[in-house]
């Protein structure tokens, strides 16, 4: 699997959507899915996960929204599918304090 080559064809479920619609920008469902699809598409930052199935985009400045999305391949479409859009920054989900700082508690 090549991490550079999403695909020409990607399938964005709805649960991804809402996601997107929750996490990054309340868009309406229509645009929110155009951005997802135009993110994607324009993404340079592409790796596979250690299970080797999953994709990880992510999309960085210029594009108006920062963002990384999980494709999986899906057997019966053909094709691969975004199951989840997450926030673009890891460090607004991974915000953890130091261990001496816990030590205070």
């Amino acid at each position: 699997m090549n991490p550079n080559n999403v695909g020409v064809e990607f399938f964005v479920t709805p649960h991804a959507v809402t996601q997107f619609q929750l996490r990054i920008a309340p868009l309406e469902e229509s645009v929110a899915r155009k951005v997802i699809e135009d993110g994607i598409c324009q993404a340079t930052n592409v790796n596979v996960l250690p299970d080797g199935a999953t994709l990880r985009v992510r999309t960085k400045r210029p594009f108006p929204f920062e963002f990384r999305a999980y494709l999986v391949f899906d057997r019966q479409r053909g094709h691969r599918v975004v199951t989840t859009i997450v926030r673009g920054d890891s460090s607004v989900t991974r915000k953890h304090r130091r261990r001496d700082e816990r030590a205070g508690d």
